[in-house]
This record gives structure tokens, sequence and C-alpha cells, in this order.
């Protein structure tokens, strides 16, 4: 049985996988089937005719076990995720305010660092606002679905919302927590149609906060080097430049969370 991770930082990285082969007793046909585990049970695809067969198993605890993945991070959503958020830039201030007075060689690779602490801030906060919204209020998340035109085409099927009343609830949590809520665009979009609201406090903020993508995709991805292996050189100010445009776009969120009545 293929297992699932619940320590994976990422649902497609959770689900196991395998394939083997399943001889018909009926035909003496043999097809090749393949089994994922999703967490919530297994699922059984025939690979030559792409047929959703069954969920098959119920492979991990029921699901009101307090460590299950799913009910572990539904309980576990920040009540305040923007004062988490401020804890966060806090620290990212004043180790880098340290360093830079202390004159260490190190600076240049810190402060790349510092930069990707910065969107791990930003992108636990986003995520965590947004998953709470939709997940406390249905009209959110019926604006999110309606609103959203990747998700047309998706369908549940109906075994699974007669055996669990919470299935198209849950399907929309796991979407929400594959996203990568660095790309601001995009989860723009989903608040708009969740919140009504912007991410973006202004266009100057946004174009600052568009400007430090790339450079955090290059540290990331590319040791600090962009395309051209030229090394990215990130100052205390560029990183104040990016904590103030954070700041900002915390701020304008949360005030859009208390017109709406969604503080929590």
């Amino acid at each position: 049985m293929p297992a699932y991770d619940l320590m994976a930082g990422r649902e497609s990285d959770a689900q196991g996988f395998v394939e083997q082969a399943v001889e018909c007793s009926e035909c003496d046909r043999q097809f090749i089937v393949g089994i994922r585990n999703t967490g919530a049970g297994l699922v059984a695809v025939l690979h030559d005719e792409n047929t959703l067969v069954a969920v098959i198993d119920d492979p991990i605890a029921s699901s009101d076990d307090e460590w299950g993945t799913e009910a572990y991070q539904r309980e576990n959503l920040p009540n305040d995720p923007g004062q988490i958020f401020k804890f966060a830039t806090y620290d990212i201030d004043f180790i880098a305010s340290e360093v830079e007075s202390g004159g260490h060689g190190s600076i240049a690779a810190l402060n790349r660092m510092l930069l990707v602490q910065y969107f791990s801030a930003i992108e636990a906060y986003l995520s965590d606002r947004l998953i709470r919204l939709v997940l406390d209020d249905p009209k959110s998340m019926s604006a999110l679905v309606r609103g959203n035109r990747e998700w047309a085409a998706e369908k549940i099927s109906v075994v699974e919302l007669a055996s669990n009343p919470d299935a198209f609830r849950d399907w929309v949590h796991t979407r929400l927590r594959e996203l990568m809520y660095h790309n601001f665009v995009k989860i723009d979009q989903y608040y708009r149609s969740a919140l009504g609201s912007t991410i973006f406090p202004d266009e100057s903020t946004k174009k600052i906060l568009m400007e430090f993508v790339p450079v955090r995709h290059d540290c990331v991805h590319r040791y600090g080097r962009d395309h051209d292996g030229r090394e990215r050189r990130i100052s205390k100010a560029d990183l104040d430049k990016l904590g103030s445009a954070l700041e900002n776009m915390v701020a304008h969120l949360e005030a859009s969370f208390v017109r709406r009545g969604a503080i929590g």
C-alpha cells in the first residue's frame, strides 16, 4: 500500500503512488492500475481507460484523529496571522541591523537568506488569512469558487459527496494549501474573489513587490545568482524596502478584513 507522508510540506509530495497489474477474473485481461493514497483513502485508476474505479480503503485513522493532516491544519490555523507576520519580520530587521553594523563578510549571503525569510513570512500570512476566511465563511468560499476559472472544469464524485458531507469544503482547502503564495498576481485574484479586495494597497507597493519576486526566485533556486550567473547583491536598504512594502500589504489586508467584519 502506498504510504501517505504526514510530514510533507506539500500535498503533492505527501501522496504515495504505486502501479500494479490486475487480472480480470471474468475476461482474463490484465490491466495496469495506479493506486494513490490521498490521505483520505486509496483511489484506483485504470491507466489504459483513465477510469476512476473507487475509493477502496481508508489508510489513515478516522477523520477525528487530531494528528490527521487535514484536521491538524484546520485546527491549528493561527488566530492572528497579522501579529505572527510582525513577529517574524521584527527578527529579520533585528538580525540584519546587527550584522550590518558588525561588518561581517557574510552579509551578502545573510541578506539573501533574510530576503527569502521575508517571503516565507508573507506567504504564511497570505495562506493563513485566505484559508481561514474561506473555511469560516461559506459565502467567501462560494465567491472564490465561482470566480476561479482554473477550477471550472474540476469535479467531485457523487460517491465522495455522499460519504463525506465536507467533501466540497475539504476539496477547496486542499487546493488552497497547494498554492504558491509568492505568486502575488495569482493570489490577488483569489483575494479579490473571496475577500472582495486586492492584496495591493497601491500601484507603488505592487511595483516594489513584483521587482523582488525574481530576486526571491534566484535566491531560492539559483544560489543567489541570476540567469546570467551574476550574484544578487542585497543591501539592508533593499530589505527595508521589501519589508515596508510587505507591511503595507498586511496593513491594507487587515483593514479590509476589519471592514468586512471577517477578522479572526
